[in-house]
């Protein structure tokens, strides 16, 4: 039965004056909520595409390995759970297609039964991982097209000339056909062909051949004239460009496309309304700490308009998590989805671990101010937690935001050997690095690595220019037949986890092994300290009300990069500088001339302490030494106004340096990452080490200064802050492990590229 509005506030009004509340008071508030009522609702779709299983016949039938993807399923788990507990999407209206079931007619019926619902003002989401590919057209020259190859995409035979794929201005027009305009679509998976399917120890998610076919039978037998060049409807987000690489990645118990992950972290920890702009390029960084430049997102939309839009054109409707409570808890255990928790620290994140959930609600409906959980078992990136103390089990649904991490004392750097590498080579480079103690070793692609030591590849040049920084070619490369090339080809090399050579480590052909493994400790030391003080970069679960800000002073004055807490108490007052991203920044290289300064903003009512760690490509180590005397102890009541070289008052901002002598940025280096660490308490052992006391290099002046023993001050870091953390919660001190509470500290990294020197 329909009521009309005036007969609906009557018996609302009616009922609410029989439970005692006020005719005026009733009125009101009917009123309000059948206005709420009235409101119209917007419907939230999406359809989600993964495919890791996929024939030889799909890909290359001619390559002697698996063809199959690792990562795509995770890919859409974590997109159904961002959807459903950020966005707030419901269940039924998320569809999921895996494997088998993403066949081409699949996935367009899929469209006609799910997607067509769609009405206008709807939202809709369209995500797609799995193989990408270029196809060319038989019989018309120059005719090629990017498309993604479905569950049952056969390359094409004489007996079956057709294309199978689903040709991605097919998928243009399906989504054309939608009858609303509010659509984003998501596509991890790359265009670039390479004859492989590895990158270092990544995945290419790209077919690594061009297949050339007959225009698909819905097509006809001619090309449409306007095929693909009318704009994308609504807007596009490609985990790459089409010229360069979508990979995946191994990591502790778990693969995932790297855009993937990277997009649904930001998602997860992203304030409302923030840009889909802003959203792709802090995706974008985090991007280039894993595969270097070789992949680079890309924005596309129907207007430049819509760029500046909320993510999927919705405003988050949940709060900011690391992650969330999930359905299925076993009896006195709760289920944890982990996906907002950084990449690196959930990769060594231990039992113990806790999260909180605060102003959640128990299964029976009362409200709890705050239930804290123990993790007791993690498998990728799902776990299983217990309630610390009496408290009810959190609902699901319940968001969950990190309190405090455990990581063990004993994290290595995992060296993975090149499985190219000759029987006798492997020997050598196996007794060689079992003699570092801070160094584990395993095989390519045998499980997650930090760096991959083997021989640059023995391949034409254009393929071995792709596996060095652009900055080495002119010096390394000469030409195919050349002495000089084939003794590059030859020599041996530390790369990163993309095959990109670490500059500095290329080691001559006629060098023994082990000496030449013996020779790289420094720089091996160098990733170790920069792998364990990414881990404790927080800067979105940290609670401390702190701002930084990375600028240049000359040539010119220029905001980079800006660093915040998100989660801060109090919170930060908006920032009252100009906006950050610009359609050029990505391409944005600092200057070699640049003089830098770094900018602490401290909105707390306590002050704060920090400290400088500098990482550059050489694998240069760089600290800030602070100007204390030689006999100052943190325990030396006397000693508080020393405190001003590294401690930002309450309510104050702090430049480094203070003076004008601004740094300078290392003109030899490719790319530099300097973390800013700012704590509660003192961080007395790391800026002893920092110092050199006890060392021979103990008359270090002050300021940013090129150091050695980058392992020991990072060690010493996170000492410091496991003590804050017992100081505080003597109750979680050990003796075993670093315990960190997210509370007392917030890391910020800033990474940026120099350019070249001119010639």
């Amino acid at each position: 039965m329909n009521l009309g509005r005036r007969t609906f506030l009557q018996r609302l009004g009616l009922t609410l004056a029989a439970l005692g509340v006020g005719e005026t008071v009733a009125s009101g508030w009917a009123r309000r909520y059948y206005s709420a009522l009235a409101q119209p609702t917007h419907r939230k779709l999406a359809l989600l595409i993964g495919i890791n299983q996929y024939p030889g016949s799909a890909v290359d039938p001619s390559l002697a390995q698996d063809t199959s993807l690792f990562g795509a399923l995770t890919d859409v788990e974590m997109q159904r759970e961002l959807l459903l507990y950020r966005f707030g999407f419901q269940p039924a209206d998320v569809m999921v297609l895996t494997n088998q079931q993403a066949t081409k007619s699949g996935i367009q019926a899929a469209f006609e039964s799910h997607l067509q619902q769609a009405r206008p003002g709807d939202v809709v989401v369209i995500h797609f991982s799995g193989y990408g590919s270029t196809v060319r057209l038989a019989g018309q020259a120059g005719q090629a097209f990017r498309s993604l190859v479905p569950a049952d995409g056969n390359l094409p035979t004489e007996e079956q000339p057709e294309l199978s794929d689903i040709l991605e201005p097919q998928l243009q027009q399906w989504i054309q056909g939608l009858k609303t305009r509010q659509i984003t679509t998501v596509l991890d998976a790359g265009y670039r062909d390479l004859g492989q399917l590895n990158w270092g120890t990544l995945r290419l998610r790209s077919r690594p051949t061009v297949p050339t076919g007959n225009l698909p039978t819905e097509l006809g037998e001619k090309l449409p004239p306007d095929l693909g060049t009318d704009p994308w409807p609504g807007l596009l987000l490609r985990g790459s460009s089409p010229d360069r690489l979508v990979l995946e990645k191994d990591w502790s118990g778990f693969s995932a496309g790297v855009f993937s992950y990277a997009l649904t972290q930001i998602l997860w920890e992203t304030v409302p309304s923030t840009s889909t702009q802003v959203i792709l390029y802090r995706t974008s960084e985090a991007l280039r700490r894993w595969t270097g430049p070789d992949q680079k997102p890309e924005l596309l939309g129907s207007h430049k308009g819509d760029r500046q839009s909320p993510a999927y054109g919705l405003t988050l409707s949940r709060e900011v998590a690391d992650g969330v409570v999930t359905p299925g808890n076993a009896e006195g255990k709760v289920s944890l989805w982990l996906g907002g928790l950084p990449a690196a620290v959930l990769e060594h994140l231990q039992t113990s671990s806790r999260l909180v959930v605060i102003d959640g609600q128990s299964a029976d409906g009362q409200s709890t101010s705050a239930t804290v959980l123990k993790i007791k078992s993690r498998t990728g990136l799902k776990a299983q937690a217990e309630v610390v103390g009496t408290g009810p089990a959190p609902v699901a649904g319940s968001r969950l935001y990190e309190q405090v991490r455990v990581f063990p004392r004993n994290i290595d750097l995992i060296v993975a050997l090149d499985s190219n590498l000759e029987r006798i080579e492997r020997v050598d480079a196996t007794s060689a690095f079992s003699g570092i103690p801070f160094v584990s070793f395993t095989v390519s692609g045998d499980q997650p690595a930090d760096c991959l030591f083997g021989r640059l590849p023995q391949v034409p040049s254009t393929t071995l220019t792709a596996s060095l920084p652009a900055e080495q070619m002119t010096s390394l490369i000469a030409s195919d037949s050349s002495e000089e090339s084939s003794g590059v080809e030859r020599s041996y090399g530390l790369f990163s986890p993309n095959r990109t050579l670490i500059p500095g480590t290329l080691i001559a052909r006629d060098e023994a092994v082990k000496t030449a493994v013996n020779r790289l400790t420094p720089h091996l030391q160098s990733l170790l300290a920069m792998k364990l003080v990414r881990l404790v970069d927080n800067s979105q679960s940290s609670s401390l009300a702190v701002r930084a800000v990375l600028e240049t002073t000359r040539p010119q004055e220029r905001l980079l990069l800006q660093r915040e807490t998100v989660r801060s108490q109090p919170g930060l007052p908006k920032s009252q500088l100009p906006s950050l991203v610009r359609a050029e920044i990505e391409d944005f290289k600092v200057p070699p001339d640049s003089r830098l300064r770094y900018r602490i903003s401290n909105y707390s009512d306590v002050p704060l302490y920090f400290t400088l760690l500098s990482f550059d490509s050489r694998g240069q180590f760089r600290g800030l030494v602070p100007n204390l005397p030689r006999t100052w102890s943190v325990d030396m009541e006397t000693a508080e106004a020393d405190l001003d070289e590294v401690r930002v008052a309450p309510g104050k901002t702090q430049s480094l340096p203070e003076n004008t002598m601004d740094w300078g940025v290392p003109a030899a280096a490719i790319w530099v990452e300097t973390f800013l660490i700012v704590s509660l308490n003192p961080l007395q052992s790391t800026w002893k080490a920092l110092r050199g006391d006890g060392q021979e290099s103990s008359d270090r002046q002050p300021g940013l200064r090129q150091l050695g023993q980058p392992l020991q001050v990072s060690r010493l870091l996170l000492e410091d802050l496991h003590n804050s953390t017992v100081a505080l919660s003597p109750e979680l001190k050990t003796s075993e492990q670093y315990v960190l509470k997210t509370s007392t500290w917030a890391t910020f990294s800033f990474r940026y590229a120099i350019a070249p020197t001119a010639d």
